[in-house]
């Protein structure tokens, strides 16, 4: 019974990415005009250095969607359990922030959402199919569905 309980909540995780990404994205959609040379004083900003390039930023972007893709579906294939949510999910938000450092985020915005969207849905369906098969797994380990859903019920 604790199985089938952990089960469904885990199915629900990569819902929980996809979703605090969204509002996330939102916030970052609304401030994506604002610049950090903006906000901060000149001395401060020299204090950081120089900005790493926008075209390095880009390419990682670009390498690590394509990396990650590439494993999860590896996962799906094989029947894997999934990896973190959350890995995938800080990782694509700190590119909003890089951009952000990089007072490039308006002209980037549309490349770190899709690349997020995109990685995180797959996340998400590798989670779902991977319990889904673990939830029909134990539904047929218990037995008849009446005999499953009296345990689950606790009558």
């Amino acid at each position: 019974m604790d199985d089938l309980d952990r089960l469904y909540v885990s199915s629900r995780r990569g819902l929980w990415g996809v979703f605090i990404f969204l509002a996330v994205s939102i916030v970052a959609f609304f401030c994506r005009d604002f610049t950090l040379s903006g906000a901060v004083p000149p001395g401060f900003r020299e204090l950081l250095g120089p900005a790493p390039p926008v075209i390095l930023i880009t390419i990682v972007l670009a390498v690590s969607t394509a990396s990650s893709l590439i494993v999860i579906a590896g996962r799906i294939h094989a029947g894997r359990e999934p990896g973190s949510t959350w890995k995938h999910l800080f990782f694509r938000l700190f590119f909003y922030l890089l951009y952000f450092l990089v007072d490039s985020l308006s002209t980037h915005f549309h490349a770190v959402f899709i690349s997020g969207v995109v990685v995180l849905a797959l996340q998400h369906y590798n989670i779902w199919t991977y319990t889904g098969r673990a939830i029909e797994h134990a539904m047929t380990r218990c037995g008849p569905l009446a005999s499953c859903q009296r345990r689950l019920s606790g009558k």
